[in-house]
């Protein structure tokens, strides 16, 4: 199916290309590839092509499925040795006779 509005992208950075192609209401086909400009310009027709099949097929990509969060364990909070100190003796076993 033609369609009204096609956008490609190309990104070069030293021998890699990033080559990308987006359509109103279809997901982006993204490539990577090595070579230089002559490399892409050769690559874009036969990657248009395989975007559009793409998108004839299934204009969008398969949702993910993000597992549910799993439960946190109650966080413990350490407690020093002087604090246990400290409630021992602020809490006496036996009571002073004298």
């Amino acid at each position: 199916m033609p369609r009204e509005e096609l956008r490609v992208s190309i990104i070069i950075k030293e021998d890699r290309i990033f080559l990308g192609a987006a359509a109103s209401d279809c997901d982006p086909k993204m490539a990577t590839l090595q070579g230089n400009l002559q490399t892409a310009l050769e690559r874009i027709p036969s990657f248009v092509e395989e975007a559009n099949l793409q998108w004839d097929a299934a204009p969008h990509n398969p949702k993910s499925t993000i597992p549910e969060p799993v439960a946190k364990a109650p966080t413990r909070t350490a407690t020093t040795a002087a604090k246990k100190q400290g409630a021992a003796k602020a809490v006496p076993a036996q009571p002073k006779m004298f």
